[in-house]
């Protein structure tokens, strides 16, 4: 709900995806039903490839809850999954679902379909029991009525009144063939949609025909007599919340949904036919696959229409209240609130397994995405967050993505209690090489504007290893952390900082500063996230906050802040996160507004009522600009940014002693003729005029303002004067003005913090302890404290008899051993297990180890766990490397015509600049992780033919231990496949694990398989790079596999835990037994291999790509740790904290000399 408040001029209608078409469920268990949320979830494309990406034998359910604000995109979405339950012709559901304009055969079926719904959809009951109701769920009766509404439009529009019906025909005419006509220099982003083949599709017209094509005829037709034919306006494409025919993005190309990979790269002169036909099956094929998930009842689709941010804090408050009816509303501008359906409130799912939120922090801001998101994630097992952008905010679009966090990444990672994945590991299984490319591209052209304008950015956010993992931080630290991220949320506010940050491109960023995504409500929220999240006793989380007022009231730099003090002070009070002293009071005046109220409370609500006349400003303006509400009196001046808005009439009610008001809504909305009335919380003291520089209430105006930055300046001084005022009222019109109390919001910390989490094998583990760096900047290192509580070792440790050692075993897990006891120490973000350093206390029986965090873009650290599994109900699962389905994906034409030129460009550009230097000089320390990508990469192109150039692909690679000159591994390439959602290619491959024992049984079969055909590829492995790939086959084999683990697996221990690898040493097995046989179909087909199969396992070895966003942070400046103003002086003992001046070193004297001067000095220390 935390997010700015602006004026709708220009509505977008999205009815059809601008990006290809992703499996969601690519990062979960094959093996577990999952729930998916998606937030601003768009056309069905991603429900309908996420099914069909699922393997024949997949037996799991799958249940989607779909959250929009966009009526029509949720009913088009419904009007196409009930086609396909009602097994309509596909080609005419292709044809109404894409084309604006359809033939009579199309629409008669769109309106048989639509009144069959408006039938269904009468009520709630009607529905459910109705043949659509098991599969598709109404989260709220208002989704059914809004649904509904648009159902009856579609089925009747073409029988309205001929003045009415010519009136929508002719204004979607010129708005679309309007749009059309200034759009026919290119196809935009669709050349996304070719993914590794970018380049290529931007090198040739006929996207750009296909494109032109659309919008000058309203379908993908290509043959004269079908575009002839379809001359009827599709209604779907019609209504919407822009109006009656206007709105559909001048960028909509039913292409960009679909994939074009394997039509660039497969065929030598692409022609718009069979671009269409490729697509039109491809559509086929999803909803074949939908069609077959429903007749068996693995597929539910929840549809909720809502704002995403008020759905995900309603979905919040009653899913841990466990009442319904929330009092959140649907969206702005209306006050219908979200009620959950009885029946669907009790069966839909409370936590999520997977959360989509595709590319809304382009529209409302990374922070409120993630507030917004996070709690919704279920707390143990598989949880997976998607963010997503399309577009870029600074000249730098690489980086833009953590620039986004404005703060650093694992500060942020360890807050929220998860991070991304290729942030974690270093590398990424999905490509971005043609998003780099192109960007390169566009800012060389003149002729690609929306390439310089986009880059389309996607991470996965999983938590690391463990679930949730409540962490401590000291007060100071923490404290001063958030300070600096309030300081850089707000600190453009001043017009001089903002004009100093953006010299270089001042047109672009004034543009883009109308993108204003946060008010201090997102902030407050954050603040709340992260208490809750870390369990913050009431006592630690306000020695946090007091840190935080501290450095707040010393740094001045924020000039504009002051007029959103008191915006800060309420919603802390009121979201219970923090409460000032002054809020303490009891003693506010009687008078003015609260002359008849029998106690004064800290908070009010105040509604202001604004004429239709005052609007007129912004009807000739088709910007969106922020707006705010404020008091304002002769010596006071106050901004208010988290305002509701609606059109109506509010009256009061009650008593004079206790007010209330009641709401009656205009159902025309904008297009009525009742008021716009704004609510917002202020504090009451500011009413009362009873405090030093406090006005009198009958000298303060309540107002309505555009905000004042540098787009709205522009666009609205010279109409609206310098405070840019649309409307004021006195605050004592009793007409236009209403005050009535304001309550906080049920919130309040844990009264105990998670101090001891866990007990293990040794004794009782504290909360990890995050340490930041002098700055409070990044994260500097971890500690936990382990007390020994176990008797049997307790008398000898206590005796030195024993000593602790530790190992790392996983991406951010040690173990740490003591005599015959064994305990696993787990952390929030990966670890440099090797840089460990212990404490002991021995006489008080703890332990304590501390160790910093893995760089994951240097050379020197050794990588104990480079591709971790995780277990779910000890179901393996890879943590790194997303899932596929390889029977679903096509197969790269090897002969095909420049084949060399994309594939060897696309394979460079998995490495780094710094990995491709470290490449070329093997006889300095490399990466081992380089060493594995430059292995994979020879597999790809020897397998694919084009190295060495002239021969013929090879099939058989052995992976042979180079200081042990032996082979133990070897892997059959059947065939090269387009990973269509990760725009990279896969190996569809085998692995042999070799033995001895195997060698004596398999030996004449296996000289037949390695050299019938064309001569093996021998591949030495570097040092370190072996037992790296015996790492990596899991992995590889566990992200395609359709077959299920017995449970006789040998991954599963007699503990219950899992051991993936099984070993990584030579002539051992890294594999469990399970997929040995399985799925190996293609194996058998060849004469030569077929006696090999049955010890084979099927796996998908594809390349691993650098992490574009991944840069060294280059601090220029050092910050004072008192005020944060430049600092010039450091501490001259210790080295640590830095200070403005002596003022400041004085100030902070005593809490510096206890946490640096006086540390407690250990006896033992590893």
């Amino acid at each position: 709900m935390a997010q700015n408040f602006s004026w709708p001029g220009i509505l977008f209608y999205y009815p059809i995806g601008n990006t290809s078409a992703v499996s969601l469920v690519r990062d979960v268990n094959p093996d577990e039903d999952v729930a998916l949320l998606l937030l601003g979830c768009g056309d069905p494309r991603n429900i309908l490839f996420s099914i069909y990406s699922e393997a024949d034998n997949v037996s799991r359910k799958v249940d989607f809850t779909c959250v929009d604000w966009e009526p029509a995109v949720l009913a088009r979405k419904v009007l196409l999954f009930t086609f396909l339950i009602d097994q309509k012709p596909i080609e005419h559901i292709f044809n109404i679902f894409y084309h604006p304009y359809v033939d009579k055969a199309a629409l008669d079926l769109l309106v048989s379909q639509c009144r069959s719904l408006t039938t269904a959809s009468s009520s709630l009951k009607t529905w459910r029991e109705s043949i659509y109701g098991s599969a598709i769920h109404m989260s709220t009766e208002r989704t059914l009525v809004e649904l509904r509404s648009l159902w009856v439009k579609y089925a009747t529009m073409h029988s309205l009144r001929p003045a009415q019906l010519e009136k929508i025909l002719t204004t979607f005419e010129n708005e679309f063939r309007g749009t059309g006509n200034s759009r026919l220099d290119g196809s935009g982003s669709t050349c996304r949609s070719a993914g590794p083949l970018m380049t290529r599709a931007m090198c040739t017209d006929v996207l750009s025909e296909a494109f032109r094509g659309f919008w000058r005829t309203g379908t993908t037709f290509t043959d004269l007599a079908s575009i002839s034919a379809a001359t009827l306006l599709n209604p779907t494409f019609v209504y919407n919340r822009a109006g009656a025919g206007l709105g559909v993005h001048y960028g909509s190309d039913p292409l960009m949904g679909f994939h074009l990979a394997p039509i660039f790269g497969n065929i030598s002169e692409v022609k718009r036919e069979e671009i269409i036909s490729v697509i039109r099956s491809e559509f086929q094929s999803w909803c074949l696959a939908f069609q077959r998930h429903c007749a068996r009842q693995l597929c539910i689709v929840r549809v909720f229409f809502a704002d995403v941010l008020f759905a995900c804090n309603a979905m919040k408050i009653a899913y841990s209240t466990g009442v319904r009816e929330t009092g959140i509303p649907t969206n702005q501008w209306k006050t219908h609130t979200i009620c959950f359906e009885e029946e669907e409130f009790r069966h839909a799912p409370k936590a999520f397994d997977v959360i989509d939120t595709s590319n809304l922090n382009d529209h409302v801001g990374l922070l409120n995405v993630l507030v917004a998101s996070v709690p919704l994630l279920r707390p143990l097992g598989q949880a997976v967050l998607y963010l997503e952008s399309l577009l870029h905010f600074r000249d730098d679009a690489v980086t833009d993505f953590t620039a986004r966090l404005y703060s650093d990444l694992s500060v942020m990672s360890t807050l929220l209690g998860m991070c991304p994945v290729d942030f974690a590991t270093g590398y990424s299984s999905r490509s971005n090489v043609h998003e780099l490319l192109a960007f390169e591209f566009g800012k060389r052209s003149t002729s690609t504007g929306t390439l310089r304008s986009q880059f389309h950015q996607v991470t996965t956010w999983k938590r690391v290893d463990h679930g949730v993992l409540p962490c401590r931080y000291e007060s100071h630290q923490l404290g001063t952390f958030l300070y600096d991220l309030y300081h850089s949320l707000f600190e453009e506010e001043d017009a001089k900082v903002f004009l100093e940050k953006h010299r270089v491109n001042m047109a672009t960023a004034i543009a883009m500063s109308s993108l204003d995504f946060y008010i201090r409500e997102s902030f407050i929220l954050f603040l709340k996230l992260v208490r809750d999240c870390h369990h913050y006793s009431s006592g630690d989380w306000a020695a946090v906050m007091d840190q935080f007022v501290s450095v707040y009231s010393a740094d001045h730099s924020l000039s504009m802040d002051t007029l959103y003090y008191h915006e800060l002070i309420a919603g802390l009070h009121r979201h219970g996160v923090y409460t000032m002293d002054f809020y303490h009071t009891d003693v506010l005046r009687h008078v003015g507004v609260f002359q008849h109220w029998p106690f004064v409370p800290p908070l009010v609500r105040v509604f202001l009522s604004v004429p239709r006349s005052a609007l007129q400003v912004f009807e000739s303006d088709p910007s969106t600009p922020t707006l705010v509400c404020g008091m304002l009196g002769p010596r006071m001046h106050n901004i208010f940014s988290f305002v509701h808005a609606s059109y109506g009439i509010v009256s009061r009610q009650g008593t004079p002693a206790r007010p209330s008001v009641y709401f009656e809504e205009d159902p025309q909305g904008f297009q009525g003729s009742k008021p716009l009335v704004l609510s917002f919380v202020m504090p009451s003291m500011l009413l009362t005029g009873q405090f030093l520089r406090y006005d009198d209430p009958s000298l303060l105006q309540i107002t309505f303002d555009v905000k004042n930055n540098s787009a709205n300046t522009g666009a609205f001084i010279n109409k609206l004067g310098l405070r840019m005022t649309v409307y004021s009222a006195e605050l004592m019109d009793a007409e236009n003005v209403i005050v009535i109390p304001e309550y906080p919001l049920p919130s309040a910390p844990t009264t105990t913090v998670n101090s001891l989490t866990e007990n293990g094998a040794i004794g009782a583990q504290d909360a990890v302890t995050v340490i930041l760096d002098s700055e409070c900047e990044l994260v500097e290192n971890m500690s936990v404290r382990l007390t020994v509580t176990e008797e049997s070792i307790q008398s000898a440790y206590q005796a030195r008899s024993i000593t602790p050692t530790v190992e790392q075993i996983s991406l951010s897990a040690l173990r740490i051993i003591l005599g015959e006891k064994a305990q696993v120490i787990c952390f929030p973000l990966p670890i440099a297990g090797e840089k460990h350093n212990l404490r002991l206390s021995r006489k008080s029986l703890w332990i304590e180890i501390i160790v910093p965090p893995q760089d994951t873009v240097t050379t020197d650290e050794n990588r104990p766990d480079p591709f971790p599994i995780v277990a779910n109900n000890k179901n393996p699962m890879p943590w790194s490397i997303h899932r596929i389905c390889l029977d679903r994906l096509p197969a790269l034409d090897l002969k095909a015509n420049k084949l060399d030129e994309w594939v060897n460009g696309h394979l460079r550009g998995a490495f780094s600049k710094r990995e491709l230097k470290s490449r070329s000089n093997k006889d300095n320390q490399v990466d081992t992780l380089v060493y594995v990508k430059d292995t994979i990469t020879r597999i790809v192109v020897h397998s694919s033919g084009l190295s060495p150039k002239g021969a013929a692909p090879r099939r058989v690679f052995c992976l042979a231990d180079k200081a042990a000159n032996s082979c133990d591994t070897v892997i059959f390439v059947d065939q090269i496949r387009y990973d269509l959602s990760a725009h990279t290619i896969v190996c569809d491959a085998y692995v042999l694990p070799l033995n001895r024992k195997l060698m004596l049984k398999i030996d004449k079969d296996f000289q037949r398989a390695i050299y019938g055909w064309v001569e093996p590829d021998y591949i030495r492995l570097e040092q370190g790079e072996f037992a790296s790939w015996k790492r990596l086959l899991p992995a590889l084999a566990e992200r395609c596999r359709s077959w299920k683990h017995q449970r006789t697996c040998e991954y599963i221990q007699k503990d219950g835990s899992l051991l993936v690898p099984l070993s990584d040493k030579l002539d051992e097995k890294p594999l469990c037994s399970c997929g040995e046989g399985q799925d190996v179909a293609a194996m058998e087909r060849k004469h030569s291999w077929k006696p090999l199969a049955k010890y084979c396992t099927r796996i998908a070895l594809s390349p691993l790509f650098g992490v574009s966003y991944l840069e060294k942070i280059i601090r220029t400046d050092r910050r004072c740790t008192v005020c944060r103003a430049s600092a010039k002086l450091t501490c001259p003992e210790c080295k640590k904290d830095r200070y403005c001046g002596k003022l400041c070193q004085k100030k902070d004297w005593k809490r510096h000399k206890g946490m640096y001067h006086d540390l407690f000095k250990v006896k033992e220390k590893k």
